[in-house]
């Protein structure tokens, strides 16, 4: 997987009034695919309850040619949440990989960044959009937006699921995901049988990127994720993620879900 697509990848792998939450646990195991040829697989793991949320991710990418990294990476996220959205407490992410090596460290309060290291330093380049103190407030990091959540007592797997724009952060760079509802449909793997909402994905770039670089990914209109409903919540993470790359189509395609207690009865609204 490309360098300029892990950032995406990585997120597209997160509470209004409504009826009390138990705490719930989530778990996925999910296999990544190039072009249909396997390249790597991954692993999500998390407990949600209406005050708080904690989840972890792994994956092992294994290169088959010089443009597919080869490595291993893992990142975990905490934070409470307020307001029928994510607030961030911690995050730190792992990655040795063919193509990149980083550590990042950040601690947040209300959304914006209190401390953070990314490691190795890298020099700016000319051509490099600077990030500032601005670009580090009211943001998500990219394990924590792979939460999403739908206020009130309404279908939960809805076309309301999809109308988000989530501001990231990720430690070096600043950047906006959002989303569009595409469709609703079933989704049958083993731990899950049950409904999913399909939202189209876009991407743009704010801040700590070379435009030359990240401007394939901003044209991109070919991102999707699926998200499917954790049982006893009013949220839904991501089942399934495709994106177009130059080297065909990535995908992250489940083989086992656990969302809470069983989600066949979630309510499915257009």
């Amino acid at each position: 997987m490309s360098r300029s697509t892990l950032p995406v990848a990585a997120v597209l792998l997160a509470v209004a009034a409504g009826p009390a939450w138990s705490q719930e646990r989530v778990s996925g195991r999910y296999e990544i695919l190039i072009g249909g040829l396997q390249v790597g697989i991954a692993g999500f793991e998390g407990r949600i309850s209406q005050e708080s949320y904690q989840a972890s991710v792994s994956l092992r990418l294994s290169g088959v040619s010089r443009v597919i990294a080869s490595g291993r990476g893992s990142a975990m996220a905490s934070g409470r949440i307020a307001g029928g959205r994510a607030v961030p407490a911690s995050y730190q992410l792992t990655l040795n990989t063919t193509q990149q090596n980083d550590a990042i460290r950040m601690s947040m309060t209300g959304g914006s960044i209190r401390s953070h290291s990314a490691e190795p330093e890298r020099p700016a380049t000319p051509d490099q959009v600077p990030v500032n103190a601005a670009h580090r407030q009211g943001v998500l990091d990219p394990l924590s937006a792979g939460f999403f959540f739908v206020p009130g007592s309404g279908p939960i797997v809805s076309a309301e699921a999809c109308a988000k724009t989530f501001p990231v952060f990720d430690g070096r760079q600043r950047y906006d995901l959002s989303f569009s509802f595409a469709r609703t449909e079933q989704l049958k793997v083993a731990g899950y049988d049950g409904p999913a909402v399909v939202c189209n994905a876009r991407y743009r770039a704010i801040a700590g990127h070379r435009p030359a670089v990240t401007a394939p990914m901003e044209a991109n209109r070919d991102m999707q994720i699926w998200l499917a409903p954790v049982a006893g919540t009013r949220a839904l993470v991501p089942a399934r993620i495709s994106i177009r790359t130059p080297v065909g189509m990535a995908e992250i395609q489940p083989t086992r879900l656990e969302l809470g207690a069983p989600a066949t009865t979630a309510s499915v609204g257009r």
